[in-house]
């Protein structure tokens, strides 16, 4: 745009600024966005670690237990955190109705 008048061309370099500060400002939340997304991902996935790791050894514990060979880590390790806790259901309800 060529301005007719210093007002108006005053007028179109503010607008400008305001269209390239709001880009910048859309453009900084997208990236902070993206980390902030990344560092939750990191946690939930550290917490699923964790919690397959008690799973596995709790698992790994009843089978001694209950003189089955025990699982290999690594095939645990690949199991869903559903499977463990169904695996682990299993060998309780094993120990269970072996003592009685």
């Amino acid at each position: 745009m060529i301005a007719r008048t210093p007002e108006e061309r005053e007028f179109y370099d503010s607008r400008l600024k305001l269209v390239r500060d709001e880009e910048a400002r859309l453009l900084f939340a997208r990236i902070e966005g993206r980390e902030e997304g990344r560092q939750e991902g990191r946690e939930e996935g550290r917490q699923e670690g964790i919690e397959k790791g008690l799973l596995a050894g709790k698992i790994q514990l009843l089978q001694q237990l209950l003189g089955n060979t025990e699982s290999q880590m690594s095939d645990l390790e690949n199991s869903t955190v559903p499977e463990l806790c169904e695996l682990l259901e299993s060998l309780q309800a094993q120990l269970r109705s072996r003592d009685n």
